[in-house]
């Protein structure tokens, strides 16, 4: 990625045809809610456990994936019995995840009565959440949508990035953490930071981390800043 193509990204804060506005979500701690126990169900459930939510389940039965997570006490609860209308009470987040629409109805409807988000998986548009493709490189992350039109392209997108972003993204970034306060007060302005940032980058940088050099990009990186005077 080059400066040019790091100084004409534009933000994006929303886009007009869907309502959906691209957010991260900071779920550690909050009462999250997973109705189903299927395949899709414990990719949700997985998810949620992996951003810190505190996760309930309610289904009669579970699959395997929702049964190791049980087992492994990952979840805060789960209620074996069908869904019942008082169950979305307290909870910021709740995902309808059953196999049948109308029962998913039925929580939407229950969980948005009660000021709760909704993710229902058989119809996105229905709901107040989209779950994204996602590629993880450490911090950073990148998200992939289509506003639930097509999954299957937003997961062809997710692909086409995987191989464009490399793990040395996820120790560049942890490496730009680390001079984030130098960064923060040298650079001044976010123009100059984003400056600073694309100077790193064409450098050469994530060539020494591709490589494992980390002592070597974090030298670069140094003598770049001082180049920049920063």
């Amino acid at each position: 990625m080059t400066a040019s193509l790091v100084d004409s990204a534009p933000a994006v804060l929303a886009d007009q045809h869907t309502g959906l506005a691209p957010l991260m979500l900071d779920l550690r701690g909050r009462a999250c809610l997973v109705v189903g126990g299927g395949t899709v169900a414990a990719r949700r459930v997985q998810a949620l456990v992996d951003a810190g939510a505190r996760v309930s389940v309610v289904a009669p039965d579970l699959g395997e994936g929702l049964r190791r997570l049980v087992d492994a006490g990952h979840l805060s609860e789960w209620r074996p019995r069908p869904y019942e209308a008082g169950d979305v009470r307290g909870h910021l987040l709740v995902v309808a995840a059953t196999d049948d629409p109308e029962v998913n109805r039925r929580i939407g409807a229950d969980a948005r009565a009660g000021g709760a988000l909704v993710n229902r998986i058989d119809d996105a548009a229905s709901g107040d959440v989209v779950v994204p493709a996602v590629v993880r490189r450490g911090d950073l992350v990148i998200a992939v949508s289509t506003g639930g039109a097509n999954p299957t392209l937003a997961a062809h997108v997710r692909r086409e990035i995987e191989r464009s972003f490399g793990p040395e993204w996820g120790a560049l970034t942890a490496l730009l953490g680390e001079f984030r306060p130098r960064l923060a007060t040298a650079a001044g302005t976010p123009d100059g930071r984003r400056r600073a940032v694309c100077a790193i980058i064409d450098a050469g940088v994530l060539d020494h981390l591709a490589r494992g050099d980390t002592d070597g990009a974090r030298m670069l990186v140094r003598r770049i800043l001082e180049e920049e005077r920063l």
